[in-house]
């Protein structure tokens, strides 16, 4: 999927499950996430969709029609993400709502 295809999805009412992951702090990659596969989605060179900021990435998608992402961010050291425990899974996920953005 590419962000065209995401905004006639989202203008047409469908749904699709978008994640924005936060890899470094000024880059933000766009998935499409089909059970437990992300796909990339693709911005209009072909290329994946990246963003360097969240507000931005926020933004851009709100602007196409998408109405929630989930935002993800990873990270080796749970205290980084409020984790305590270090065996367990350092995955930070929030739901964000676009709607206030659009």
């Amino acid at each position: 999927m590419n962000l065209k295809e995401l905004e006639g999805l989202a203008r047409a009412g469908g749904e699709a499950i978008i994640e924005i992951h936060s890899i470094e702090p000024s880059i933000y990659l766009v998935y499409q996430r089909f059970g437990e596969r992300l796909i990339p989605v693709a911005d209009d060179t072909g290329s994946q969709a990246r963003f360097n900021s969240s507000y931005a990435s926020f933004k851009a998608l709100a602007g196409l029609g998408v109405t929630e992402v989930a935002f993800v961010h990873r990270s080796a050291y749970g205290e980084m993400i409020g984790i305590e425990t270090p065996h367990n899974d350092t995955e930070l996920r929030q739901i964000v709502s676009l709607v206030h953005l659009a």
